[in-house]
């Protein structure tokens, strides 16, 4: 009667089945909804994670220009270049047409009409950007708009929070207050998932030295955030094009008496999301494989968890089908034709427990997206999407079902229809053992991760920074001419709530800063240090609590200041260096650096050392201790840190907003607490230590419930033995 068995036939039997045993369909689907939901999300987050950049020309290959320098001080990576590599690569490579340079701005301020907006990721591009990096317009002409300045192009969604549903072509907007440009295009936001994100393009003629500091375009020493890239359509063209590179770098950037040597190489686009080595100021994020691995691990053990625990209870409930697998058998079924059944039923669970996955998943995306800081796009019609769903659900259904399959459909006929179920086979019992024992070795490997990155944070948030981060809040200064430094700080001085304030460049940690070359005046010629720069004046040792271990600080005699103006020709530079900064220098102690002079590369100023701090951590803890050189330096102070006397107060920061405002009236007020700053550093360690808490507590849930199924089964099985016990007087205690 097999022979010709209709496939909607077994999938009724299969839901009579299930129906019977609402128990064992209840613990399967609870385990295995819990780990599918979680595994589809993982899922979603690798395809997004792999598939960074792949919407560009796929008619030319795309690469970086990155570089290496290499010093005394070892080897230092980054994908920012010079300003003018393009022009010298288009002038050695005149037969090279996609050649671009482009200066990515991570925010600024945009304005008109009263309004203010602070726009981030904006991107000033020359003409060739939109051949390499083709762009969908949607209104308006891009051909304009890149090739002369005053021109301005907006994303979809940018243009929408502009101008709402006004026609945005032909609108004038200002940037930063600096140059003012009218919105010649609008095109399609780009995907979510690529390594230049951009909201606002801007022609590189634009570019003025003012976004970068005051700084010139035009110098081969400036790096600041441009980014040159290039499209080879022949793969012969790399070897050259490296060649040519190695000969701009010796040409215009290396000198021997430097001591450092700088070269130039091609990253492919592809590898840019996942390079390490040059994730540093890249415009978004990079992502080491290794942590995608271990999210796919995590994703196959919550699977194989929910697996082993159908399969043991699918194995435990064979005696409950013996009779029926007899029938089937004396009736003619064949043991190929019981494996299908029994996978039918497999599959119809799983599935049930799929298509309510699925739905759940447009519920937690949102949330997942949220905590990850993603933009993660959920289209179960999109190829990707669906294969995965696809394949998972294939691959859930044949791991979880197959062995059970195998083993109800081998009993022998008579002694099922006699329910002389023989014991398990010592190799059954084996397996099973064994399937317990990896579920349980799993949640037990989940478990110490969660306490090691636990112990990780605790050790992060004890650790001592080498100043004070409590009750201090940081303002943005948009500019910094004295006359405005000077009615600040009168302003500020008039608030009550203040203990202490500064003028700097930045916090001890903060994403400004500066960096160069330092040595003794005698050696700075020959042999050049990397040193990190912090712009200060004279109250940032009080308003940070930074130790001073020898000598003194800046006063009001050291340099020309908002306090003190002096005349350039009389201006005294002097140094103060940490601890770090004192042992690359040679020097035994901090009192043998005090007096000494010392060079370094922002105009080869030469000053002596007057003081020496305790070493201070400039960013996260990933990084080492460096060396720091500070100096009073009013150029570069576009960052005033606050210290309040009697931690956050409204009333205080109202009125230091209110404060700021009326000394930069056209400008957006922002601010930021050092520790919150200094808390989100550690944003993806603390998102770790969150995810491991909770796939351990779901691997956790997942094994109590194969044991909950396999002790009801037990005592299920004991029932009789129980009967018997209570006639013979045992009590429920007993």
């Amino acid at each position: 009667m097999f022979k010709n068995y209709p496939v909607i036939q077994g999938f009724k039997t299969a839901w009579r089945n299930i129906k019977k045993n609402k128990g064992f369909f209840a613990l399967n689907f609870i385990g295995l909804y819990i780990s599918v939901v979680v595994c589809i999300l993982i899922g979603l987050i690798i395809l997004h994670e792999t598939n960074f950049d792949k919407q560009t020309n796929s008619k030319i290959s795309i690469y970086r220009i990155v570089s290496t320098s290499v010093s005394s001080n070892g080897k230092t990576y980054s994908p920012v270049t010079p300003y003018p590599l393009a022009s010298a690569m288009r002038a050695a490579m005149p037969y090279e047409k996609l050649v671009s340079q482009i200066h990515f701005q991570t925010n600024a301020l945009i304005s008109f009409d009263d309004k203010k907006f602070k726009t981030e990721n904006i991107i000033f591009a020359d003409s060739v950007f939109p051949k390499i990096f083709p762009l969908n317009v949607k209104e308006g002409s891009i051909q304009r708009a890149l090739a002369e300045p005053g021109f301005a192009v907006l994303t979809e969604k940018t243009a929408h929070k502009f101008f709402g549903n006004q026609n945005a072509i032909g609108k004038r907007i200002k940037i930063k207050n600096l140059i003012d440009l009218e919105v010649a295009a609008i095109i399609a936001d780009p995907p979510s998932n690529t390594d230049l994100p951009c909201n606002v393009l801007i022609p590189y003629s634009s570019l003025r030295p003012e976004f970068i500091g005051g700084l010139p375009l035009s110098e081969w020493g400036v790096n600041s955030a441009g980014f040159t890239y290039i499209g080879l359509s022949n793969q012969n063209q790399i070897r050259h094009t490296e060649a040519i590179l190695s000969s701009i770098a010796k040409e215009h950037v290396n000198d021997p008496k430097q001591g450092v040597e700088t070269s130039y190489h091609l990253q492919p686009l592809s590898d840019i999301h996942y390079d390490q080595l040059y994730a540093a100021n890249n415009p978004t994020y990079t992502i080491n494989l290794q942590y995608l691995y271990l999210l796919g691990a995590i994703g196959l053990f919550l699977i194989l968890a929910a697996c082993i625990n159908y399969t043991n209870l699918s194995t435990a409930l064979a005696i409950k089908k013996s009779k029926e697998v007899g029938v089937r058998k004396t009736l003619g079924a064949t043991r190929i034709q019981l494996i299908k059944q029994f996978l039918s039923e497999t599959f119809l669970l799983t599935a049930l427990v799929f298509i309510t996955a699925a739905f759940s998943v447009r519920f937690f995306l949102p949330l997942s997206n949220n905590f990850l800081d993603k933009n993660i796009p959920l289209d179960w019609f999109h190829l990707n999407s669906a294969l995965l769903l696809t394949g998972l659900w294939i691959f859930v259904s044949l791991l979880s079902g197959l062995y059970p399959a195998f083993v109800l459909s081998g009993f022998n006929p008579l002694n099922a229809l006699k329910n002389k179920i023989a014991a398990p086979k010592s190799s059954q019992i084996t397996l099973r053992r064994g399937l317990v024992v990896f579920q349980f070795l799993t949640a037990q490997i989940l478990i110490i991760g969660a306490l090691v990155v636990a112990k990780q944070m605790n050790f992060i948030q004890s650790k001592s920074l080498g100043f004070n981060k409590e009750n201090v809040v940081d303002i943005a200064l948009p500019e910094n001419k004295p006359e405005q430094l000077k009615l600040l700080h009168n302003k500020l001085l008039a608030i009550p709530g203040i203990s202490s304030f500064s003028f700097s460049l930045g916090a001890p940690v903060s994403g400004d800063g500066v960096s160069t070359s330092f040595n003794t005046k005698e050696k700075y010629a020959s042999e050049k240090i990397d040193v990190a720069v912090k712009a200060t004046d004279k109250n940032y040792l009080k308003t940070y609590g930074l130790q001073l271990k020898a000598d003194r600080w800046f006063d009001e005699n050291d340099e020309r200041n908002i306090d003190n103006p002096i005349p350039d020709s009389l201006k005294r530079y002097v140094f103060v260096l940490n601890e770090t900064a004192v042992k690359a220098l040679g020097f035994s102690s901090a009192q043998n650096a005090l007096g000494k002079k010392v060079t370094f590369g922002m105009n080869n100023i030469s000053a002596p050392v007057i003081g020496v701090v305790k070493d201070y951590n400039t960013s996260s803890l990933h990084d080492a201790v460096k060396p720091v050189l500070m100096i009073e330096f009013p150029f570069f102070y576009y960052d005033a840190g606050i210290k309040l006397t009697n931690g956050y107060s409204t009333s205080t920061l109202a009125a230091i907003e209110k404060v700021w405002t009326s000394v930069y009236p056209e400008h957006l007020f922002e601010s930021s607490f050092l520790d919150q700053h200094l808390a989100s550093l550690y944003k993806n360690e603390r998102r770790t230590q969150q995810l491991f808490y909770l796939f351990t507590f779901l691997s956790i849930v997942i094994n109590v419930l194969g044991l909950v199924g396999l002790l009801s089964f037990m005592i299920e099985q004991k029932t009789k033995e129980i009967g018997i016990r209570k006639v013979l007087g045992a009590s429920i205690k007993d």
